[in-house]
C-alpha cells in the first residue's frame, strides 16, 4: 500500500538534467559549441513539488527572489547536487540529495532564483 500512496502524490512532472559541459583546453570546462549548458537526462519524471520557504539571496552584487522546495520522485540511483530539476520552466538547483532510504523515493532539497 505504501507504493500506492506514494504514486498518488507524484502529481508534477520534472526534467531531470545534469552539466553538459567538455574541457577547453585551459583546464576549465564549458558547453560544446552551439550546445546549451544542461542536457535532459529524464523527462516526465513523476514527482511531488513542495515550496517550503521564500527568501532573497545576493548574487554578484544583485539581490534575487529565491524559494527553496521539497521534490519527492521514485527511486532513482546517481541523482546528486549536480544535477538540477526543471518544473513548469523553473530550474530548481538541487540542494541536498540524500540516499534512497525507504527504497521506493528520492526526497530531495532544492532552490530556485538563487543563480539567476
Amino acid at each position: 500500500m505504501a507504493a500506492l500512496g506514494l504514486a498518488s502524490r507524484l502529481k508534477h512532472k520534472v526534467t531531470i538534467q545534469e552539466p553538459n559541459v567538455v574541457d577547453n583546453g585551459k583546464g576549465g570546462r564549458k558547453p560544446p559549441a552551439g550546445e546549451a549548458a544542461w542536457r535532459d537526462v529524464a523527462v516526465n519524471v513523476p514527482a511531488e513539488v513542495y515550496p517550503l520557504r521564500g527568501g532573497e539571496a545576493l548574487s554578484l552584487g544583485v539581490e534575487r527572489a529565491t524559494e527553496i522546495y521539497r521534490v519527492t520522485i521514485r527511486k532513482r540511483l546517481g541523482l546528486t547536487p549536480k544535477h538540477r530539476l526543471v518544473w513548469q520552466g523553473i530550474a530548481l538547483n538541487i540542494k541536498t540529495a540524500p540516499p534512497c532510504t525507504d527504497g521506493q523515493s528520492n526526497v530531495m532539497t532544492c532552490e530556485s532564483g538563487a543563480l539567476g
